[in-house]
């Protein structure tokens, strides 16, 4: 199976090069000719446009901010990550980041198509998605870890019959993401509401992605030390800070500080590891708990960000393509619920009624991403 996987992600890498075309031979850009537009092209509205605005945001005394250029502030050693820049633990890319290219590819046939994908392209997403040891097998297995452990010695016991079913929040990629994509795959290749389908499935791996990151930097401190290296290639496929890819896209196109912040977390996580390289890891433990706070401080709002932009598209536009908006807020919303209830539990609740049902009434889209800006207001 890996040997499968990778001749998978050397078709895709040699797929990227060969779609960027060249000076000597520039690619024609065509305007498909669609049976019936997605209805998303050039969205653009007033509830959708955000400006990410964080003076009132001051860091964590105890955040790790390579970006200050001073070794060891902070209370932070020095350490492999203060050039501020992220440094493979392992000797080669991670298959996380062939994930994240696969989410990429599955997106130019689904979400980003600017027709309603056809079935034919329903079927290449799921190859895309289905592929040995891609995207389909780690979302069968994903854990939430802000949840507690499933009880027992076993820490990957998601993965066996039965648990998920009983602890769906802790289990959440078998329990929760599974299942939603499964349907909206065989949906899409049925034709029934596309467009929706396709947003479905969008959201779902964006909350896997999320997940993905806690949970690799969990697993690099007891399991495998190169999972450090996973989380950063779930974000943003191992690409510099300045060049985001991914789920690094989506957080940089609106609140480029948050994506920052987010890498800095990221830093921290391997700065941590460059402190205690022990496996399990043991000396560095207040570390680690530093590194997973900052780093889901600034991915949370990442996603708050993310679903407040689709919250004001819902106004945008009609039809199934509102229906795709409503689904995606929804879906990606449902994850935000935990995390603001330890927050605001009033707000949390304004918040959850929105995207448990999303309105298109205007106060009621206005309210709802207030409450977002309110919860999630710093990285």
């Amino acid at each position: 199976m890996k040997q499968e996987f990778a001749h998978w992600l050397a078709a895709v890498a040699i797929f990227f090069v060969a779609a960027c075309g060249s000076d000597d031979d520039p690619m024609t850009v065509e305007t498909p000719t669609c049976q019936y537009d997605s209805g998303l092209n050039g969205l653009e509205c007033a509830g959708a446009t955000y400006t990410e605005v964080l003076t009132a945001c001051t860091p964590e005394a105890t955040d790790y901010q390579p970006r200050n250029g001073v070794a060891g502030a902070n209370g932070w050693p020095t350490c492999i990550s203060d050039d501020n820049v992220y440094h493979l633990v392992g000797d080669s890319m991670p298959s996380a980041a062939a994930r994240s290219i696969a989410f990429e590819s599955m997106g130019q046939k689904l979400w980003k198509n600017p027709c309603a994908p056809s079935k034919e392209e329903f079927l290449s997403a799921r190859d895309d998605y289905s592929v040995a040891e891609g995207l389909a097998s780690r979302v069968a297995r994903r854990q939430d870890i802000s949840y507690p452990e499933v009880p027992g010695a076993d820490k990957f016991a998601c993965s066996s019959e039965g648990i998920p079913e009983a602890y769906p929040d802790r289990c959440a990629g078998p329990a929760k993401l599974k299942p939603i994509i499964d349907d909206a795959f065989v949906k899409g290749i049925g034709q029934q509401q596309p467009v929706v389908q396709a947003a479905r499935i969008e959201a779902a791996l964006l909350w896997f992605f999320y997940l993905s990151l806690p949970s690799e930097v969990w697993t690099c401190g007891f399991s495998n030390i190169r999972d450090c290296d996973s989380a950063v290639g779930y974000y943003t496929q191992l690409s510099a800070r300045g060049a985001p890819t991914g789920l690094a896209r989506y957080v940089a196109a609106l609140g480029p500080e948050t994506h920052n912040r987010i890498y800095d977390g990221l830093l921290a996580v391997r700065c941590w590891r460059d402190v205690d390289s022990e496996m399990p890891a043991t000396a560095g433990a207040s570390y680690y708990d530093l590194a997973q706070a900052q780093l889901d401080r600034a991915a949370l709002r990442g996603i708050a960000l993310i679903v407040r932009e689709r919250i004001g598209k819902i106004g945008c536009v009609t039809g199934e393509a509102q229906q795709a908006q409503i689904e995606f807020t929804k879906v990606l919303g449902g994850l935000l619920n935990h995390a603001a209830s330890s927050v605001d539990a009033t707000m949390a609740e304004t918040l959850k009624a929105y995207t448990d049902a999303p309105s298109t009434d205007a106060a009621a889209i206005t309210n709802a991403q207030e409450a977002l800006d309110q919860l999630f207001d710093c990285p």
